[in-house]
Formats: structure tokens, sequence, C-alpha cells
């Protein structure tokens, strides 16, 4: 890998490529080893993105063959693509305390909007996660381990972990989103207990009690308010607007994000035909 002749290299690259991913732990650890051999580090380099890249494609496609399509799983492998060595396992203890903190605060007698006010408690009181309004995003603001330790986000990274943590405790709490860029992603509490009929919000609104929004503080909005405030918008007013999103469709999206806050840093440009490539598996 540090041959003066590029054919050499190029071969060299070509063999370790057709290994796959299992050699990926061989490279981290030759990658290591020559950290002053600069141009057998970079070229190691080259072959072990080409493979992590690979790895995170190939987990991808399977996740969308997969029946569950688990969230958790999905937001993790696309947060590997740029930070590598993140495990499965520090990725998900990042969320222990923050799930742990919601059920103490959560029971089995609480009504739907007292369990959403305990969550917003822990979630913007105790552990202060602010939306951040300046734009253009950074991409640090998106990718959600990022955001878990800096408690800053975007309307779609933090309604990821306030979901997350909420499904995890049996809330029925889902992200509603579309590749609209106006719509906001929002988050549906859908009606588990039969309550539409006695609140009688005045619409069919797809089986939703309310609405979450995230990048307000947990505010609540009721289906009503939500349609009228699109309509006022000029927002479409078709179903996959006001109910839950795929988790397909949610990670799509989550996607889009982070490319167009790529493109808008030209440090991170270069990977931006990387994002284009995983999109089009959806």
């Amino acid at each position: 890998m540090d041959d003066p002749d590029q054919m050499v290299v190029e071969h060299a690259r070509g063999r370790l490529l057709e290994y796959g991913e299992d050699i990926i732990p061989n490279l981290e650890h030759l990658e290591d080893d020559c950290l002053t051999y600069p141009i057998q580090l970079e070229n190691i380099s080259v072959v072990l993105d080409a493979l992590r890249f690979k790895r995170i494609k190939n987990s991808l496609h399977s996740w969308l063959k997969s029946e569950d399509k688990s969230l958790m799983q999905a937001v993790y492998t696309i947060c590997t693509y740029q930070y590598p060595d993140l495990t499965i396992e520090d990725f998900t203890s990042n969320f222990q305390n923050l799930r742990h903190q919601c059920w103490m605060e959560i029971n089995s007698r609480q009504t739907s909007f007292e369990k959403v006010d305990a969550i917003n408690k822990v979630f913007f009181d105790v552990f202060d996660f602010v939306r951040v309004n300046e734009v253009p995003h950074s991409p640090f603001e998106i990718f959600v381990n990022s955001v878990m330790e800096s408690r800053e986000g975007t309307d779609i990274s933090l309604g990821l972990i306030y979901s997350l943590i909420a499904q995890s405790l049996d809330i029925p709490i889902y992200g509603v989103t579309t590749m609209n860029n106006r719509a906001p992603f929002l988050l549906a509490f859908m009606d588990k207990d039969n309550l539409l009929p006695i609140l009688d919000w005045g619409i069919e609104n797809n089986g939703v009690l309310f609405y979450i929004g995230v990048g307000t503080k947990g505010l609540i909005i009721d289906p009503k308010q939500l349609k009228e405030a699109y309509l006022s918008e000029g927002l479409p007013q078709n179903r996959a607007q006001f109910e839950p999103s795929p988790n397909s469709m949610i990670i799509k999206k989550y996607l889009k994000d982070i490319k167009r806050s790529y493109s808008n840093q030209a440090q991170f440009r270069y990977k931006l035909r990387d994002l284009e490539e995983l999109l089009e598996l959806f």
C-alpha cells in the first residue's frame, strides 16, 4: 500500500476490497499501526472508507427488506456514516438515562396529556434539549448521537429521540413527515384508548389523538389547529401530512436533511454522492 507504483497500489486496493466487510477490523488495526507512514495510511483509509460505506449501504438495504424496520437500528446505522467508531452499545446507552428519568415521571394513572407533560418536563427542562433555529443546519445538529451530547438539534433529530424514548415506554408517539421541506417534523400521539369520540375535535383525524411540536418544547396541537395552520400556509391537505409515517419514510427524510446539511458546508460536500447513493435505496 506504500508502493511508489500507482498500479501496484490500485491492485492492492482492489484485492482488499474483494475481501469485503469482514476485514474492516484488520484494516482498522493496521491503520492505527501506520500513523507515521502517511502514504500507506492514506491508501488504507481509502479502502476502509469504501468498505465502511458498503457496510452501511448493505445494512440499510437489509433494513428496508425487514418486517419490523426498527427505527433505532436505522438511525444508528446512519450515524455510523459520520461516526464509524460508534458502537450500537454506546449509541443505545446514551438513551438509557433519559429513558429512566422519563419512566420515573410516568405512571398508568396518567392521561395521555399528562404523560406528554411528564416527558416534556424531563426532555426540555431537566435535560434541556433545545431546537436550533439558525439555518443552514450543521450535520452535528442532525446526527442523533451528537445531539444527545450537545442537547441541540433540529425538528427531526429531536423528534427521533423523543419518539424513540416514548415508544420504548410503550407510549404511542410516532413521527409525521413528508418530503415537503416546508412542513415541520411533528409527532402524533395515537388514540389507543378510544378517547377521540369524547374529545370530538370536529374533524376526521386518522386516529391521532393530538400532535406534539418538538420545536416548540412539546407543545400539544389538536388536529383541527394543525389543519387550519397548514391551510393558511398553503401546505398540502393529503392524509400523509397528518398521520404517522412509515419508518422508511422517516429515515428517507432523515437522510435528505443530512444531505442538505452537508451541501451547506464546503468541507462536507464530498460526501454528497454517498448520500445520494443511500437515498437511491428508497
